[in-house]
């Protein structure tokens, strides 16, 4: 996520202000309030970028402004007014014709249901209806709230209707027990016979649960002191740290989900438990186990080295579309995001799913205010127990803090990749540091509304003068928060072109 304008008088200030605001999310994102915060302001960015991508110029141009405003927010821990900024972007991009009063009402409340991850015995799924940001008036009287409970299969399980005012005071739908996955509550609000949908809820229903995550507890502690021994087996399986890495995640992801703590974005938690429970039962197996799971479904891994691991989302590609060996692209987000930003959103995930589609295996590793704990070939290294995968047909791709990353992994090893893709950030290298990287061909853009623009265009300058194939785009009218998904095109445009030119001269 980009700095407020205010404070973007220079690149160091751009840098140190991200610093302080990662701070800051890194203290209140542990909280309920702040995580549910972040998952509904990622379930309102997916719902504006999914209109972004259909809108005319005139109309996208229309939203640079609350974007702007939305990103200030932001970093200003304001998430309410982002909220809100969202939804004028959204309205700007989605029609010409402005939303009545009553939709803008309507579409400022949120709603929670609880408990979203328990047992299928559980009966009883509690209603809250609230505004996530201040709307001019309340509910017009007589406004209804209708729910459909669907199924992985999108066949529906339960309905129910009552009264906004009562799930705004919070009431209970008596869904009776449900069967064990993943579930979607579609929330529609009737006000003055205008249907407003909100953003769908995900629910998970898992037998066993208590049980079976102290099962897992068991055997992550097992394998993990098998792994980390001074004197493994000889015929130690290579995935084992990180099914025992993984399991811990997935327990601790788990654990917190069913204490009723709001997850950043709409997981499928039974899902991501039978991922853990089959590498932590025969992590031998995991390149099968992996296979099992391909688009469009992600997997969420923890890779690991000796006592360092890093949090990754992947996906496979399809496997009528997957070649023998998986060229691999890795993802980085930007400040205050997660290894979940590109999927839910930088264009509501289109990024995965052009990767996908063309036969690449998407990494996404989640990195923290000081970095990554394991460089790209360590995690190359993890990657080759899950999947055969292709290490002369790497590509690394980041937008803002994550374009910084990107520099830093190819720096640290210019071998690593053979493409590289910084967005809305970068900043100058050293003529020295950026002759290095002359095996390596770059793609550098920024928005014209960019506050990542500057940095961006001393990272292209730099490779430049140091004789590194680099081209640079501006992308008119866009501003950071939006470059990733304006520029996908072409950033694919220019990855297909560096492989194939690599292949041409093998």
């Amino acid at each position: 996520m980009p700095a407020p304008k205010h404070l973007t008088a220079s690149p160091r200030r751009n840098v140190l202000l991200t610093a302080c605001c990662c701070i800051l999310l890194a203290t209140l994102t542990p909280t309920a309030s702040a995580q549910s915060q972040r998952l509904e302001l990622g379930r309102r960015l997916k719902r504006f970028e999914i209109a972004w991508e259909q809108a005319p110029a005139e109309q996208r141009s229309e939203a640079v402004k609350p974007l702007k405003l939305a990103v200030n927010s932001f970093f200003s821990l304001q998430f309410s007014q982002a909220g809100q900024q969202l939804d004028n972007a959204w309205f700007a991009v989605r029609s010409t014709t402005p939303p009545s009063q009553t939709e803008k009402i309507a579409v400022a409340h949120t709603l929670s249901a609880l408990p979203f991850c328990a047992v299928p015995e559980t009966p009883e799924i509690t209603l809250l209806l609230t505004p996530f940001y201040p709307a001019d008036k309340t509910l017009p009287d007589g406004t209804l709230l209708q729910l459909v409970l669907k199924n992985p299969s999108r066949e529906t399980l339960a309905e129910f209707q009552c009264p906004a005012s009562a799930a705004i005071a919070g009431t209970t739908w008596n869904t009776g027990p449900l069967p064990a996955g993943d579930h979607c509550i579609e929330a529609t609000l009737i006000a003055e016979n205008q249907p407003v949908r909100l953003p769908d809820i995900s629910i998970s229903r898992i037998s066993e649960l208590p049980q079976r995550l102290e099962k897992l507890q068991q055997a992550a502690d097992t394998l993990r002191q098998q792994a980390l021994s001074a004197t493994p087996a000889p015929d130690l399986p290579p995935a084992t740290l990180a099914a025992a890495a993984t399991a811990r995640s997935e327990i601790a992801l788990l654990t917190a989900a069913s204490a009723g703590r709001a997850t950043e974005a709409d997981f499928p938690l039974l899902t991501r438990l039978l991922v853990a429970e089959q590498l932590a039962a025969t992590p031998q197996k995991a390149t099968d186990i992996i296979a099992q799971y391909r688009s469009p479904q992600d997997l969420w891994l923890t890779l690991a080295k000796g006592r360092k691991s890093a949090p990754v989302r992947l996906r496979l590609p399809a496997a009528d579309t997957a070649p023998p060996g998986l060229p691999v692209l890795f993802v980085f987000h930007g400040a205050g995001g997660s290894e979940n930003m590109f999927f839910e959103t930088y264009g509501a995930g289109r990024t995965i799913s052009e990767a996908t589609r063309r036969g690449w295996l998407v990494v996404a590793p989640g990195q923290a205010l000081l970095g990554l704990s394991l460089s790209v070939s360590d995690m190359l290294d993890n990657l080759e127990h899950f999947a055969n995968i292709d290490r002369s047909q790497v590509m690394l791709l980041g937008h803002s803090m994550g374009a910084a990353q990107v520099m830093r992994q190819m720096q640290q090893d210019p071998a690593c990749a053979q493409a590289a893709a910084a967005l809305g950030g970068g900043g100058r290298l050293t003529t020295a540091a950026a002759a290095t990287l002359k095996p390596v061909r770059w793609y550098v853009a920024a928005g014209t509304e960019d506050f990542g623009r500057a940095g961006a265009m001393q990272l292209h300058r730099s490779l430049s003068a140091a004789g590194v194939t680099s081209e640079y785009h501006d992308f008119p009218n866009v501003e950071h928060l939006v470059i990733v998904q304006a520029a996908i095109n072409d950033v694919f445009r220019f990855f297909d072109q560096s492989l194939a030119d690599k292949q041409a001269t093998r």
